[in-house]
């Protein structure tokens, strides 16, 4: 067969016909077609997405019949197994037919080279971990491997996704293809395989597996049980732990196999997940029962709990101890002073209690280390202490610090040469950063004005590897073949596409009329009738698009000077003074997003009043007061929401914005009653704060969604709503009250830096914040225990004053009436109350708290009530 020959069966793409043909072509011929194939392939790479996935399932088929082995690995990870592709009669692709994976293994086999195995290790370590990849990739591999499979970190992340369902599913596969066992140990030594393990659909599985497997001799249980803690220790998310605790809860182990591990597990107390310490408690004290656990390890493993915050373990560690130090081991007193200065006052009472219960055991040095840790307790348990372990009058805890506002983030320079651009743009694009998106644009626009054919080649590596990128003018009928709608993302890549390809205008062009652009009109129907989000930015990035093919401009009216996203009202003036100077008019949303950027007291009207439309505009902006003031009300609204069930509504807290005048077109973007945008987190990407620096409330409206569901990037967004402008109400409140709120600890901590920011550059009220925490609470959207926690370590940073605040509000509002139970976690907000009461000395009572000390009872919610009653009287 020559090249002619094979590049007509290539191009007539039916791989049943090309298979069957290539079966006959040997090692001569194979050599001698290698180069063209690679040459037309290369080509197509080059042409542009749509026809390299058209000739990448035939192409394929191709190489594994005539490509030598160093050529093939890369090659088959470029070219498609799966159905081929072709397009309809919308021009739209569509996969047909079968997949190629068996006729290129057919091939391969029928090749009879000896380095398959060889081949399918390259193919392995060209997978990447938490990468995406074909599940005929990944059983290509499988059966070219030879007697071992391959161990890269790629091919075993990818293992239990291409696995059935269903621990006898998992287990006969394994036993059915042995060469599987050797990988087991594997499972625990990559990272994310153990999340993987964990599948939400099917979580016991693997655990339920594994354990068969050890039960039956054909995998060694201590194997599991060294890779396991192994993992456990290198920490993570939740997510990563659950499948190795399930493990080892299946596998039981022994005394005998504990007892030299007990260094692992105490290495599992002190930073790992509650669940995993838990779990390390628990054996630790079975080896400690058993009289087979050091001393200096209780020692240690105590110490390292009192400093957990979860109550649950702590709890637990003081009744451990306690049964220890019945048993005569008296030491054990001494590191009940790591408990006096937990948060937990119901913790430190403990504490104290088994210190008095015990106290007859205690000698001088454990009786002075004592007395020195009981200063920590709060003033009603110090007194208690006082007597019995000797102290003097103790003082006061030293007062926290005094919190600092974080200075406002500087905004980079901008992008000064084409290599710097390609280079910021291949590492950052994609981290969605509104600054580093600014920067790109900026340059973009410049560096396609000035030198575009520089900038075509420069970006030209770029494209090899990504060849969506590859040039082309605006044409939505194309672009949609990969995205279903107008999204930012797609606009952004159209953005580049454009600035690197030709051009059709010059700088006094206007912007085509929709139907003088392919694909225009269809791209205006979805963007007006399916996409209710983002719409000002996205309008920006498509204008940008087209501006670049069909009118160029030299520079961008609306890239900010600040890092908030702020524009400096003389830097518009003087973009606004050169286009008049150099005769052309900016691009129109460009201009609107320009506005938007503008403080709220900008005074350049008269300046820019007589600079062409443009500067007309502006001038009525200013003269109109730009966005104006919209009404920012938190509201109880229906909200869409997608599970199981499919699409239904929900009653949720949300903040509404309302313009009185919102027929301006402007306005009208940014009012969620004429638009409906305030139902999920996916859809607020409109009035980011980047976008409006200067209405932060009106911003924080429009986020309201990301943190009520948790969304990704939350703790980021609220950073730079802090560092926005303007006046704090109802949007920032209902923010803050959900971010206080946050399931994970470091996004709590976010929370706080906030709250110091706030509070020191824009005086923030925490009595605002609470009454919306209040409402939350009230409406289980908000667990009040995370609430506490953050209220706390506010406090402890040096928030005393806005804790106290936040906590009377709170005890105000959610103290049961009579008859009804208190909510969860309430008896920790008492307690708070009563550690900052000691501090701020709060002059008024609060309401209902004397009638909820005098209902008694033994809870802790009814003990808690007391002692804040009797601080709020003693002050």
């Amino acid at each position: 067969m020559n090249w002619d020959e094979l590049k007509e069966l290539i191009d007539k793409g039916d791989p049943d016909v090309l298979a069957a043909a290539v079966g006959d072509i040997g090692p001569a011929d194979g050599r001698a077609l290698a180069k063209p194939l690679t040459d037309f392939e290369r080509s197509v790479r080059r042409a542009d997405f749509y026809t390299m996935r058209q000739y990448s399932s035939a192409l394929a088929v191709a190489g594994a019949a005539v490509l030598p082995m160093s050529t093939l690995a890369p090659w088959l990870a470029r070219n498609s197994l799966d159905q081929p592709m072709r397009p309809d009669h919308h021009g739209v692709l569509r996969p047909y037919g079968t997949p190629v994976f068996d006729h290129v293994l057919a091939v391969l086999r029928r090749r009879a080279v000896p380095w398959l195995p060889q081949l399918a290790e390259k193919l392995a370590q060209r997978l990447r971990p938490r990468g995406r990849i074909s599940n005929y990739d990944w059983r290509l591999i499988v059966a070219i491997a030879g007697d071992v499979l391959p161990d890269s970190d790629g091919f075993v992340y990818h293992w239990p996704e291409m696995t059935g369902r269903g621990a006898a599913t998992i287990v006969g596969e394994v036993r059915g293809d042995r060469r599987f066992l050797a990988l087991i140990p594997r499972l625990f030594e990559v990272d994310g395989v153990a999340r993987r393990l964990a599948d939400s659909w099917a979580q016991d599985d693997w655990p339920s597996a594994l354990a068969e497997l050890a039960a039956a001799g054909e995998v060694d249980q201590l194997v599991l049980l060294d890779g396991l803690l192994a993992r456990l220790q290198r920490g993570g998310k939740q997510a990563d732990v659950v499948a190795p605790i399930a493990l080892h809860d299946k596998l039981s182990p022994s005394l005998d196999e504990l007892a030299p591990r007990g260094g692992d597990y105490a290495a599992l107390v002190p930073d790992s997940h509650s669940t995993v310490a838990g779990m390390a408690q628990r054996e630790l004290q079975r080896l400690d029962e058993a009289d087979r656990l050091a001393a200096d390890v209780l020692l240690d493993v105590s110490r390292a709990m009192f400093l957990r915050p979860e109550k649950k373990l702590v709890r637990a560690q003081i009744s451990w101890l306690d049964k220890a130090i019945r048993r005569g081991r008296a030491e054990a007193l001494a590191v009940l002073g790591g408990a006096f200065g937990h948060e937990s006052a119901d913790v430190q009472e403990r504490a104290l209690k088994l210190v008095l219960k015990h106290v007859g055991k205690l000698d001088a040095d454990v009786r002075d280390e004592l007395a020195e840790a009981a200063v920590a307790l709060p003033q009603d348990l110090r007194a208690r202490a006082a007597d019995v372990l000797g102290m003097s009058e103790a003082a006061d805890p030293e007062p926290a610090p005094v919190p600092v506002a974080a200075p406002r983030p500087e905004m980079p320079p901008p992008i000064t040469s084409v290599d710097e651009l390609v280079a910021v743009f291949a590492e950052q694009v994609h981290r969605g950063d509104p600054l580093v998106r600014e920067r790109i644009l900026a340059a973009m626009v410049e560096f396609a004005f000035t030198d575009r054919e520089a900038l075509h080649s420069a970006f030209a590596p770029l494209r090899e590897q990504s060849p969506w990128y590859a040039p082309g003018l605006p044409d939505w009928s194309q672009q949609r073949n990969w995205s279903s709608s107008p999204s930012e993302t797609g606009e952004f890549v159209a953005v580049l596409r454009a600035a690197t390809g030709d051009c059709r205008g010059d700088v006094t062009s206007p912007i085509p009329r929709i139907d003088e652009i392919p694909g225009e009109a269809d791209w205006e129907e979805l963007v007006t009738r399916g996409v209710d989000y983002g719409t000002v930015q996205t309008r920006r990035l498509h204008e940008i698009g087209i501006g670049l093919a069909y009118a160029p401009r030299p520079f961008l009216m609306s890239t900010p000077t600040g890092a908030s996203g702020l524009i400096a009202p003389e830097a518009l003036a003087e973009r606004l003074e050169r286009a008049a100077a150099q005769g052309f008019e900016p691009w129109q949303h460009d201009l609107v997003v320009a506005m938007l950027r503008l403080p709220q007291d900008a005074a350049i009207a008269d300046r820019v009043r007589g600079l062409g439309e443009a500067g007309a505009q502006v001038a009525r902006w200013i003269d109109g007061g730009g966005l104006g003031t919209p009404e920012i009300r938190r509201e109880v609204v229906p909200v869409k929401k997608y599970d199981w069930r499919g699409m239904h509504f929900e009653d949720r807290t949300r903040v509404t914005v309302t313009f009185p005048d919102s027929a301006d077109p402007v306005r009208k973007s940014f009012d969620s009653t004429a638009t409906g945008r305030y139902s999920a987190s996916y859809r607020e990407q409109n009035a980011t704060p980047d976008l409006v620096p200067a209405y932060r409330d009106l911003s924080a409206a429009h986020q309201v969604a990301v943190f009520a569901d948790r969304a990704r990037g939350s703790a980021t967004l609220l950073g730079r709503l802090v560092d926005a402008h303007g006046p704090i109400g109802d949007g920032m409140h209902t923010v803050l009250a959900f971010a206080l709120g946050a399931r994970e600890p470091a996004n709590r901590v976010g929370v706080v830096d906030a709250l110091i920011t706030l509070t020191a550059r824009d005086g923030l009220r925490g009595a605002s914040v609470a009454h919306a925490v209040v409402e939350l609470v009230l409406r289980d959207e908000v667990v009040l225990g995370r609430v506490v926690q953050t209220v706390h370590d506010a406090a402890r940073a040096g928030l005393v004053g806005l804790a106290w605040e936040v906590v009377a509000v709170l005890v105000e509002g959610l103290l049961p009436a009579e008859g009804e139970r208190p909510r969860t976690a309430l008896a920790d907000l008492l307690a708070l109350g009563v550690e900052l009461a000691a501090q701020v000395r709060p002059a008024d009572p609060l309401p209902g708290v004397a009638a909820a000390a005098a209902r008694g009872g033994s809870s802790r919610f009814a003990k808690e009530a007391r002692r804040l009653h009797q601080a709020l009287s003693a002050t």
